[in-house]
């Protein structure tokens, strides 16, 4: 590839979408259908698959013959127009690229390391948090930017609070966070300046974290980094896998969960109907988040490869080697999984959306986003009973892989 990212019909041909199409970034859901309705599993002329209906992408996603790529594998295809990341192989030690055993010798760490006494301190401080956020938010009024209050500070307050991050030392790793998150989408969507700046970002925050680890064996406390320093020393993870783990539950545990907040408190301000429910039956709120999770996913794309050859239906066979993106934003909009799905319902049910993928790879954290999502959404719609749009136009950050908006202009004025 070149410095620049794909061009708009170079990226279209790729993927039977276009998403530097400013008319994708603002609505990628009627594109997802149209592709979704004439080829539900596209094989791209770049060699790779995109799928796009709920059968196929669950599928996938469950089936042990699809997963990620040797690391050799993913250093060669980062030089192409694969479907990968680029920078993969520096982030082998994280869980979310990693494939059995090690993907489930890492997990169980993981389900050791947040407790209770983890999970009992981060609901503590989620419900805090949110109150003072929205205090602020409030007084500072009458309009304000719910991004910036709210979706993007309770999430990201959360992990570095779980991880035990210095406050002093939020505003620069907030920057290499938003670097590396600009520079992960499929590589041919993202420029060589962008690919640069994550994996400056990438050897930052492994810096930063492998020096917060020393400090924590020197002085141990109840946070994870801690207890993850514990299971290095005695053997069950390796250093990378320490720093690796710290790095993704870092950038993973606030992104997608601003995402959630984000376009769940947008999703119900353009629909009064479902906003009244939300406020005069309490007893939703559990189903009410998943379908909000549902209705604009807050991350959009999964992606595997191929160990064996694996016949998808309908004469269409995924050859060993070969890559699928998994668009599981378009499988959520998908009407043979979900009736009427262009609709907004809270009280759907048997509601078996894919934001948080399935099978081996299902998302570690969902439990605290979906936590974070009923806290956040609860307390300010309880909180502020007039808040509005403040405008009806809205710009989305340029990511194929997250739907996240740039700003929520909101306002509790006439």
């Amino acid at each position: 590839m070149s410095g620049t990212t794909t061009t708009r019909a170079g990226a279209g041909g790729m993927l039977g979408f276009d998403p530097t199409d400013p008319e994708f970034q603002k609505d990628p859901y009627q594109h997802y259908r149209r592709l979704r309705e004439s080829s539900p599993v596209f094989r791209s002329p770049a060699g790779f698959w995109v799928l796009t209906r709920h059968r196929e992408c669950d599928l996938v996603m469950r089936d042990q013959r699809f997963g990620y790529p040797s690391p050799a594998a993913a250093t060669q295809e980062a030089a192409g127009e694969g479907a990968l990341p680029g920078g993969f192989a520096d982030q082998r030690h994280m869980l979310i690229f990693m494939n059995p055993p090690d993907h489930t010798r890492m997990r169980r760490v993981l389900r050791d390391t947040f407790g209770p006494r983890v999970m009992r301190s981060a609901n503590g401080y989620i419900e805090e948090r949110t109150e003072q956020l929205i205090d602020e938010a409030l007084g500072n009024g009458p309009e304000f930017d719910l991004i910036a209050a709210l979706a993007h500070r309770l999430p990201f307050g959360v992990i570095c609070h779980l991880l035990g991050v210095p406050e002093p030392d939020h505003p620069m790793i907030e920057k290499w966070a938003q670097d590396y998150l600009a520079g992960v989408s499929p590589s041919f969507t993202v420029s060589q300046a962008n690919h640069q700046a994550r994996d400056e970002a990438l050897a930052a925050l492994n810096d930063y974290f492998s020096a917060l680890a020393a400090e924590r064996r020197r002085t141990p406390g109840e946070d994870v980094l801690s207890r993850l320093a514990v299971a290095a020393d005695a053997g069950e993870i390796s250093e990378q896998e320490l720093l690796g783990t710290c790095i993704l539950l870092f950038i993973a545990g606030h992104g997608t969960t601003t995402n959630l907040i984000g376009n769940g408190a947008l999703a119900l301000l353009r629909h009064p109907d479902q906003l009244a429910r939300f406020r005069a039956e309490p007893e939703l709120a559990g189903s009410a988040v998943e379908e909000l999770l549902r209705y604009d996913s807050p991350s959009h794309l999964s992606i595997r490869v191929a160990f064996e050859d694996a016949d998808l239906g309908e004469g269409n066979v995924v050859s060993a080697g070969e890559q699928v993106i998994i668009v599981r934003g378009a499988a959520n909009r998908d009407p043979e999984a979900f009736p009427d799905p262009d609709t907004l319902d809270l009280g759907r049910t048997d509601n078996r959306h894919l934001s948080f993928a399935s099978g081996l790879h299902v998302c570690f954290g969902a439990p605290l986003a979906r936590t974070q999502g009923k806290t956040a959404l609860g307390t300010l719609f309880r909180r502020a009973p007039g808040l509005r749009l403040a405008t009806d136009r809205f710009a989305y950050k340029p990511s194929l892989l997250s739907r996240a908006l740039e700003a929520l202009p909101v306002t509790t004025g006439s």
